[in-house]
Parts: structure tokens; sequence; C-alpha cells
């Protein structure tokens, strides 16, 4: 049977998402014809060229929105011939066209490039001492946020990598979803089409899946579904298979529905889809590729008789260390996009830079936090891969890829695991850079760190979470307020850049705690010791232990909506002495502008009046 494995709008557009090139090295070391598509980035580069503006434009003109886009519509003109000088700059394909794309006046200024030039003008900033290619890509950037804006006109939902995140977020009532698809089903996900009832951004879909389709001719479509914000798309590309080629088996898996679909019983969502798969996705598509009976599918729903039903032999899921490493034939590596629109080195390394994916170990080696999904399969079991193995993965995809840059997108880098693989890499003389996630615990001692910038780290990020000693121990992260600091500290020192996650409205977490914390993060940021910091707000998850255990985190589950559909964030009631929203804003706020370099002198209370 032969499978296209596909990636659906809308995620990061610079560099491939990890799941298709891993599954599709997976079916073809086992015998099977699979081939890869990624339809976010081909979806993008319709959208961001002369054409796609074109059709924007037209949308928009024929849209009761064509008032409120009135700026964008009187610059069209000047986004359509500039567009593709951008796109192929931010595609590392010509860089000489960094001089003009820096000077003020190439681009048209939307929204956000103005914004942009007057905090530059206000802070006296320079860009920040960005050389002239930095410059430019910050810029360029800046300019396609505004073009998505302008789309924000046709369809809210639209942003460039969570597209209909609103929507498919806690979705307890596929209807709702259903009836969005529905809707929109008139123009066919088509810009040009004039009398669509819902003009819709997402243009271009239809075409790209049946190019896709007529090239491959495959018998099995798997579409990962790593977020949110890529549901939509996904059900929009299956719907359009089920329509077009009804024959053709259709299967999701990926992220959000290892997460959310967990207790699926809705059997609408299969009036598009065949399968539904969880975790690795390995073994499910695996089985399904080699046509056995439904009774040795492994962690796979289906429809029968109309009715939900899920599969599960027990078969033990793959060794890690047994996987081969990742292909990439079929993407089209030189056309990702690097997007440079926070003037942060950290949090750009997200959406710029071509890097390379790899998991060096399945599952969390800790995983005991409370407030973690430690339940589901993609924390709890724990299973590293050699570092002989890994360095032999990372040698495959430079040669294929012609790339150097790794992120290990582990839930955790294990240190142990870290040693060995920094020797290996040293070892081999291997000329890469990577990142990935780390836990700010006292095994990341200062010899492990000064070896990981020698094979090549040059950035980490890790959870301070509430940076609270109290609180931290509650929730059982393992670190503590000093040790973490040492670890940044010691990191800053090996000139490797640090990310902190935080978090806000923990149970029982108080105001007082919430503003140390704060200020814990301010010195650390105005000493180098961060580079910078994101505050999440506390979401209760069902496959979480404060969930299983509310009592002892002094909180009380609410009724849950009715649904049949997706369930993971739950409802709960808790004692805050503030309020959340308010503090949310508040640490936002800091948070902005310590990571621009101002604000350090303000005590941190101040953010609250």
């Amino acid at each position: 049977m032969k499978t296209l494995l596909i990636t659906p709008p809308l995620l990061q557009p610079n560099t491939p998402y990890a799941a298709t090139p891993l599954l599709t090295a997976w079916l073809r070391n086992n015998g099977h014809d699979a081939v890869q598509a990624d339809l976010s980035i081909e979806f993008l580069l319709k959208l961001l060229s002369d054409s796609g503006i074109d059709a924007l434009c037209r949308a928009l003109e024929n849209s009761p929105a064509a008032s409120d886009a009135a700026t964008f519509l009187a610059s069209a003109a000047h986004y359509r011939d500039v567009v593709a000088e951008v796109i192929l700059f931010l595609q590392d394909r010509s860089p000489a066209s960094a001089k003009r794309l820096a000077k003020r006046g190439t681009l048209p200024e939307g929204a956000h490039l103005t914004r942009a030039y007057q905090q530059n003008e206000e802070f006296g900033w320079s860009f920040r001492g960005l050389d002239k290619h930095d410059r430019a890509r910050h810029l360029c950037s800046l300019f396609l946020d505004d073009i998505a804006a302008a789309a924000t006109h046709l369809d809210p939902l639209f942003e460039f990598s969570r597209y209909g995140e609103t929507l498919s977020a806690t979705l307890t009532d596929f209807r709702t979803l259903q009836d969005h698809l529905e809707r929109t089903d008139a123009s066919i996900f088509n810009l040009s089409a004039p009398k669509a009832n819902i003009p819709n951004p997402i243009g271009w879909l239809a075409s790209l899946t049946d190019s896709e389709l007529q090239k491959h001719k495959p018998q099995l479509v798997a579409i990962t579904v790593p977020f949110p914000g890529c549901l939509l798309g996904a059900l929009s590309i299956a719907r359009r298979i089920k329509r077009t080629h009804p024959e053709i088996r259709v299967a999701l898996g990926g992220g959000y529905i290892n997460t959310e679909l967990r207790k699926l019983k809705d059997p609408a969502i299969f009036d598009s889809v065949d399968y539904v798969l969880l975790d690795s996705g390995m073994l499910p598509l695996l089985r399904i590729v080699e046509g056995v009976d439904p009774s040795q599918f492994v962690r796979t729903y289906v429809r029968e008789d109309g009715l939900v039903k899920f599969y599960d032999c027990g078969e033990t899921p793959p060794k890690h260390n047994a996987l081969p490493p990742p292909i990439y034939d079929g993407l089209p590596m030189n056309c990702y996009i690097g997007l440079f629109e926070v003037l942060n080195p950290v949090t750009r390394l997200w959406s710029d830079g071509r890097w390379n994916k790899l998991v060096l170990a399945h599952g969390c080696c800790w995983h005991r936090c409370a407030f973690c999904d430690t339940s589901i399969d993609y924390i709890q079991r724990y299973d590293p891969a050699r570092a002989t193995v890994i360095c032999d993965w990372i040698e495959s995809v430079m040669a294929e890829t012609g790339f150097n840059g790794f992120h290990f997108v582990d839930e955790s880098l294990p240190p142990e695991l870290l040693h060995q693989l920094c020797d290996e890499i040293l070892r081999r003389c291997l000329c890469i850079e990577w990142w990935g996630n780390i836990r700010f615990e006292k095994k990341i001692t200062k010899p492990l760190i000064a070896k990981m910038a020698a094979a090549g780290c040059i950035a980490v990020t890790g959870g301070l979470e509430t940076c609270c000693d109290r609180t931290l121990q509650l929730m059982r992260k393992g670190i503590t307020v000093e040790i973490a600091e040492q670890v940044c500290t010691d990191f800053a020192d090996a000139d490797i850049l640090t990310h902190a996650y935080l978090m806000y409205g923990f149970p029982t977490q108080t105001l007082e705690e919430t503003f140390q914390a704060l200020e814990i993060v301010r010195h650390l940021m105005e000493s180098g010791s961060l580079d910078s910091a994101y505050w999440h707000r506390f979401a209760l998850t069902a496959h979480s232990e404060v969930a299983r255990d509310p009592e002892r985190f002094c909180i009380t589950l609410l009724p849950e909506p009715l649904g049949s559909f997706a369930r993971n964030e739950i409802p709960f009631e808790g004692h805050f002495d503030y309020d959340l929203d308010r503090v949310g804003e508040a640490l936002r706020t800091a948070m902005y502008n310590y990571q621009h370099g101002t604000a350090f002198e303000m005590p941190v209370t101040d953010w609250l009046k």
C-alpha cells in the first residue's frame, strides 16, 4: 500500500516539521512505499507571491472587509512588486538583496513595520545593533506579518503558524468545527472565488491536495496534526480527498490527536477520515499499511456500524534506538522561509534558521511534574537512543539536507545522554550547531555545560515555572531556585543562550510569590544570565497529576462541558489573592520590556499599577 504523509497548514515556515520525515523513513525501513509532502510551506509560498497578493486583494475587494483593508489595498502594487524578492531573501537564496531591503522605503509600511520604526526611534535602538543582513531579515519578516494581518480581514482565524487555533482549542463538540468546514466548502478553499460564502485565506489547499494525489497516486494518506492550529487544515485536506478520491484511505495522528482525542466518541470525524491513530503512530500506521485485520490494529480508532471503536492489540512500540534516521526527499528544502520578527536572539530560533529536528529519547527522563501530561505515552515511556546511533542520524541527515543545524525536540534532554552525545560529537569532529530543552537541575553541571558548548550547543530552553521553591516542590519539579539560577549563570558564562518557561496561576501560588518570581527573572535578565522568557497561565489538563489529585492542590474540579470529541483542559476553581488576567498582562508587559533591554530599574510591583 503506497502511503502519502502530509504536513497540513500551518506550522512555522522555517524548517520541516519532524513527523513526516520520521514516519516516511520508518515505513520505508519496513519495506513499504512511502512519500511525503509539506502543504504548510506550499500554501504559504502560494499566498506570499505576486499572484497570491493579487488573489488576496480580489477577495478583499469583493468582501465586506474592503474598507477595513483600505490601507493594504492602496499599497497592493507595492506589496506585489517586492514580495518575490523578500521571499527569495528569506529563503537565503538572494543574500545580495540585504542592502536594498534594509533601506527604509523599499518595503510598504503596514502596521507592523510602522510600529517597528516608531519603537526604534523612541528607544534609540538602531535595531539593537543589527547588521544590514539581520536588519533586512527583521524588516522583511514584519512585511510578511502585514500581509498576514490583511488576510485576517477575510478570516480572523488566520495566522502564519496557528490557523484556526482558537476554533480548535478545547473543542468538546466536533459540530462547531464541522459547521465551519461546511460553510467554507462553497469556495473549495479558493481565494479567487468571489462568490464564496466565506472568503478564506487557506486558498489553493484543494488544488495543492489534488496535485499531490495526482503525482503520487497513494492508497493511504496520513496527515499529522501536531497542534490545534493544524486541525482545520488537516480536515480540509481530508475532506477534499474523500470528495474527489473516496477510495483513498485517510489517517490522522500527531500531538493534538494524542493529547486531546484519547476519549474520542464522536463518529462525525469519520466522515472525513478512516483512522485516528494515537501515540507515536509508527506501529498503528504500519499495521494499517500491512492490511491486517482490525483486531491486530495498534491504538487506532475507527467507525463501525456508526459508532467509534478503539482497537489496540497491545503490541510493544519499537525501541527508539532501533529507528532509522529521518529522510527528507519530497520536501522543498531550499524553499523554507526564515522569520525574524522579535529582536531577541533566543526567540528567533523558533522561526529562523534551518533546524533538522531530532528526538534523542522518547518520553521524558523526569516525567514527574504534577502539571504535565505524565500519564500519556509520549511523556511516560522513557526510551533513549545510544549516542553512537544519534550521531549516525546526525551524519545521515546532514548529508541529505546540507544543513548542520539541529533542534533536539525532546521533552527534556537527559544529562547522562548529553554527556555521552557530546563526547561522541567531539570524537567524530562533527561541525554542528544545536539547541534543545533541558531541566535546570543539579546534574547540569559546569563541566557538562562546557562540554555542550564545545560540541556545538548554542542555546537551551527550560522550565523555571513558578520560580518559587514552595510551589516547585508542590509540583514535583525536582529543581530549586538556587540551583536553577546557578545553571543559568553557567550557561551564560559558556556563551549559550537561555530561555525560560514561566508559569503563573498555579494552584496556591500567591501574588507575593508571583512578584518574587518576577524579581528573580528581572535580576537574571539584567545580569545577562537569562536571555528571554515567557509567562504561561497554568492550565489544568486531564492527563496530569493535579487533575487526578485535586485536593492535594487545594482546587475543586468543576463540571466539564458535555461533549464527545476533544478533552484536554479541565475547568477548576481555586483561591487566588489576585486577578489572574490582570497579573498575566503585567507579567507579559514586564517581560516584553526586559527582552528589549529596558525598565530593569522599575520595581516589579509597579507593573500591576
